[in-house]
């Protein structure tokens, strides 16, 4: 038991106590009545530590890992929309009781180990709406609702720069990223610019709420070769638009996510302006990342 408890890093009085608690046993024992734990069983193991360390209470932790029979160290498998719940339902508590240091935490560590997409939509996600469906709540309010939007932000920040090794190879002017023109919502902006950053692509954020115009004149001073748009409102200027492909003086993919655009018309693409719909922002990663990246170059055959 000691040799495990080194191996996952916890104390060996732990493993004790989730054996006795939760029946957390090895699966078999020496013919002298010593456990012994199989690969399977240190494995599982393993994912209650890490579940436990994400701020879930061992038992839920240990239900998790049993309910699911593909549970292991590299992939929760049906385990994780539990487990997630379990995650923001942590956050909350900790948003509720203005405990930053608690949310600091754990929101950096869900971003480093399931990557900023998985983090964003599994539990980021999840815990702003929660956090906006509870503002009025006296108990919670508009300090908490702010508190977890500041820690998110600052998350996905960190997270951007911490990549920013990867996108040496690219230039960040050739992605230009921005909101609608009076759009309250510029996190999805934030967690797209993250990662492409992890995905060794290169971008610029102009930020939240920039006057089209604005938006415009930089595009047509910078040349990105793609800009993106986010719209949460259903009140997207579909002539910010018309307005690209007009004013373009070089090629540029121009897309548009959020669902402030859904009943937008895109208009058809010109000779220097192509406008695309993306419907999440993986999807817009792998856009992004296709239009920038330079095409490989099939090695010279002999003949």
């Amino acid at each position: 038991m000691q040799a495990v408890a080194l191996r996952l890093g916890v104390p060996t009085a732990t493993l004790r106590t989730w054996e006795r608690r939760y029946g957390l046993a090895p699966s078999g024992r020496s013919t002298g009545g010593h456990r012994r734990y199989s690969e399977e069983d240190v494995g599982r193991l393993s994912v209650v530590v890490r579940l436990v360390g994400d701020g879930m209470s061992p038992q839920l932790a240990v239900e998790a890992v049993r309910a699911d029979p593909h549970v292991s160290p590299v992939g929760l498998g049906s385990a994780q929309e539990l487990i997630s719940g379990e995650l923001v339902s942590v956050l909350l508590a900790a948003g509720a009781r203005g405990d930053t240091a608690v949310m600091v935490r754990h929101v950096g560590r869900v971003i480093a180990r399931r990557g900023v997409m998985r983090a964003w939509d599994e539990v980021l996600v999840p815990l702003l709406q929660a956090a906006g469906e509870r503002w009025r709540d006296p108990a919670f309010g508009i300090a908490g609702e702010h508190l977890v939007t500041e820690v998110i932000t600052t998350a996905l920040r960190g997270a951007a720069v911490r990549a920013e090794p990867r996108t040496r190879a690219g230039r960040d002017t050739d992605v230009l990223l921005a909101t609608a023109e009076e759009e309250q919502h510029s996190l999805p902006v934030a967690a797209l610019s993250a990662a492409l950053a992890e995905s060794g692509v290169a971008s610029r954020s102009l930020g939240g709420r920039v006057p089209a115009p604005s938006m415009v004149d930089e595009v047509v001073r910078s040349r990105p070769r793609v800009a993106f748009v986010w719209a949460s409102m259903r009140r997207a200027d579909a002539g910010l638009l018309q307005t690209l492909q007009q004013e373009a003086a070089a090629p540029l993919l121009v897309l548009i996510g959020g669902p402030g655009w859904r009943r937008t018309l895109v208009p058809e693409p010109t000779r220097e302006v192509v406008i695309e719909q993306v419907a999440d922002l993986p999807r817009a990663v792998a856009r992004i990342a296709d239009a920038v990246r330079p095409p490989l170059v099939p090695p010279d055959v002999e003949v």
